[in-house]
């Protein structure tokens, strides 16, 4: 037994001098194997100062003092990561199993330098020579690290290509056994040429390794004036997975995020938008979507589908106010800055050069570009629509495929009667060609012209059909090349006072000249047919009849340079009223109209009813009353009148 004894005594002697000679050994050796085996892998040389001290244990503890990697040659900083301390602990009875396990990793101010050149390289795209095995690819091949503190870290973005110049500051306390303290990070900067600010507050760096577990995290971003905030958990964050994550954002405009965001965003007023946000492989949806835009409001639900190509969107949209002002950027019209209205400082400016221009169709050209860049189907409902106008009850279907947008249906109410539109636009080609076709049911015209502070009794019931072709990336390039033509009829109104009111001015002369000692105007029925080529509306027939007169109009409206040149010819029933009467010529500019008594006759006699074409009148009555009411006894009248005529 005692040599047994002995046996024993000399392996624990044995094992003391050997963990005496292991405490005692300069380990030097092995800090600089490491560093001459790092800088040939990387390209780089890396530099370690400070001696590598070892406290021996089952989890040895290991510390590196002033490390240096260095930066891309073209690089005027010398190094890429300066860390003033590295400390980490390892398992080795994990070692036994082939496991690598650190309980701890420490890195006290670590300052990492990330840049590109001006010619776009990267100083962190590294010329990695090959080695033995290859980087794992599976999780459980990779050190399984139970606890990383960070204290004082810099990181630090420039990118001068981009316009881009960051700084973060970031600390972390993380690991299983200590709950999940936290980490933190708060960047300043410019991103792409906007100032930004970041705020992050959210479960440890180690915490993302753990699928069963929701990762918290609450961000703050500013980016100019536009701010960000987005609160709640996922469940697997570095896949984007599991998420249960509520967003708020407002800003002046949301094209101002576009560029960053790398998603096109429509030029629009202020906007302030809530939700909900989760992904189901490709697709992220906006759930319980609520927000504004200037003065209009928006809830629903939108799907964003980034694995095609152009992204897809879905959307079902509903709105209690919807202010079609607002809308009015994306064709080139700024909205209105009037006491009430919400407008960007850019809006307004814009609106001031608006007021300003001799001419009233806007010329700046739209962009369309956004339509080439995405494809969707978007349902919108809208309750009532602020558009200076009674209108309600819309109803918005907008199909986008390759650049072409359709709208179809598009259909609301206004002033008691309807308006159906089919609106097709391909913005894939340049110029841009577009397709409008409109049916107006039993609008009650008054209602609309009492908007504009025009007397309620200058006009009556309107039922008409239009289809114009255009051609031209902005309203006025697509006016001044319109084709296609109009059909309206009207029963009921005044129409004195309908030129009265529509000229804005009291036209004395002109109006003795042509309804004479008449002191009743009442429209039976009314007719105006607006054939349109290349931008010229020819006014080939306008019939109003009244009581005792029907006055005949022809002429031109051109849409090109913004001129009327108009002439209506009064015809009295009774000819012994024909000496005093006059024609009343209508010219000048949309934004300054003339109206000028004596112009010549251009139709005499109630015979010239002969040359209105009989069949695009009948086919219109019933929009002005499909059950066949009083409104329409009249025009039902004149469309006889004119048959027995021809």
């Amino acid at each position: 037994m005692a040599i047994f004894k002995w046996i024993v005594i000399v392996l624990l002697s044995l094992s003391l001098l050997i963990a005496a000679v292991i405490a005692l050994m300069d380990w030097n050796w092995a800090r600089d194997y490491a560093v001459r085996q790092l800088s040939e892998i990387t390209g780089r040389s890396l530099v370690i100062e400070g001696d590598m001290d070892i406290d021996w244990s089952l989890a040895p503890h290991i510390r590196l003092e002033r490390i240096r990697l260095e930066n891309a040659s073209w690089s005027e900083r010398p190094y890429m990561i300066e860390i003033s301390a590295l400390e980490l602990r390892v398992d080795l009875r994990s070692l036994i199993t082939g496991k690598i396990v650190l309980p701890e990793i420490l890195l006290l101010n670590p300052a990492v330098f990330l840049e590109k050149s001006a010619d776009g390289m990267a100083n962190w795209e590294l010329d990695i020579a090959p080695v033995g095995d290859p980087v794992p690819d599976a999780r459980a091949e990779f050190p399984v690290i139970e606890r990383l503190i960070i204290e004082n870290g810099l990181l630090v973005y420039v990118d001068p290509t981009a316009d881009t110049d960051l700084k973060a500051a970031l600390s972390l306390v993380s690991g299983v056994e200590n709950d999940r303290e936290s980490f933190t990070l708060q960047a300043e900067g410019k991103l792409q040429g906007k100032s930004l600010h970041v705020d992050l507050k959210a479960d440890p760096l180690l915490a993302l390794q753990e699928t069963n577990k929701p990762y918290k995290l609450a961000l703050d971003v500013g980016l100019d004036d536009t701010a960000a905030k987005i609160t709640g958990t996922l469940r697997q964050p570095l896949q984007l997975k599991g998420m249960d994550v509520y967003f708020e954002i407002h800003g002046p405009n949301p094209s101002r995020v576009s560029d960053i965001i790398g998603f096109p965003m429509p030029d629009l007023p202020p906007f302030r938008l809530k939700g909900e946000i989760s992904r189901n492989g490709d697709i992220w949806k906006f759930t319980d979507f609520d927000g504004r835009v200037g003065d209009s409001d928006l809830t629903g639900n939108i799907d964003v589908d980034l694995g095609q190509s152009p992204i897809y969107i879905k959307a079902d949209l509903r709105s209690q106010k919807l202010d079609l002002d607002d809308l009015g950027p994306l064709i080139g019209i700024a909205p209105e800055t009037g006491e009430g209205e919400t407008v960007s400082a850019a809006q307004r400016k814009e609106a001031r050069k608006e007021e300003k221009s001799p001419t009233v169709l806007p010329k700046d050209e739209i962009d369309f570009e956004a339509l080439k860049q995405v494809n969707a189907d978007i349902h919108l409902r809208g309750k009532r629509v602020e558009s200076g106008l009674p209108v309600d009850d819309l109803i918005m279907k907008v199909h986008i495929d390759g650049g072409r947008l359709t709208l179809a249906p598009l259909n609301f109410g206004v002033a008691s009667g309807n308006l159906r539109l089919h609106i097709e636009l391909d913005a894939s080609q340049n110029p841009v060609t577009s397709k409008i076709e409109t049916e107006i049911r039993r609008v009650r015209l008054f209602e609309i012209l009492k908007y504009f502070d025009i007397a309620d009794e200058s006009a009556g019931l309107v039922g008409g059909r239009a289809v114009f072709w255009f051609n031209g990336n902005s309203i006025a390039q697509m006016l001044a090349a319109a084709d296609g033509g109009l059909l309206m009829l009207m029963t009921g109104g005044q129409f004195d006072g309908l030129l009265i009111e529509i000229a804005g001015l009291d036209i004395g002369e002109s109006l003795v000249a042509l309804f004479g000692d008449q002191t009743e105007t009442d429209i039976n029925c009314a007719f105006i047919d607006l054939p349109t080529e290349n931008g010229l509306m020819k006014m080939e027939t306008l019939v109003v009849d009244t009581k005792d007169t029907v006055f005949l109009g022809k002429g031109t409206i051109d849409l090109s340079d913004e001129t009327l040149d108009l002439v209506i010819d009064p015809n009295p029933k009774d000819l012994s009223l024909f000496s005093a009467r006059a024609p009343l010529h209508i010219g000048g500019r949309f934004s300054s109209p003339d109206f000028v008594p004596g112009s010549s006759a251009i139709l005499r006699g109630a015979a010239s009813l002969a040359l209105l074409p009989s069949a695009p009148i009948a086919s219109l009555i019933s929009l002005l009353d499909e059950e066949g009411g009083e409104e329409n006894v009249h025009c039902t009248g004149l469309v006889e009148a004119i048959n027995e005529a021809r």
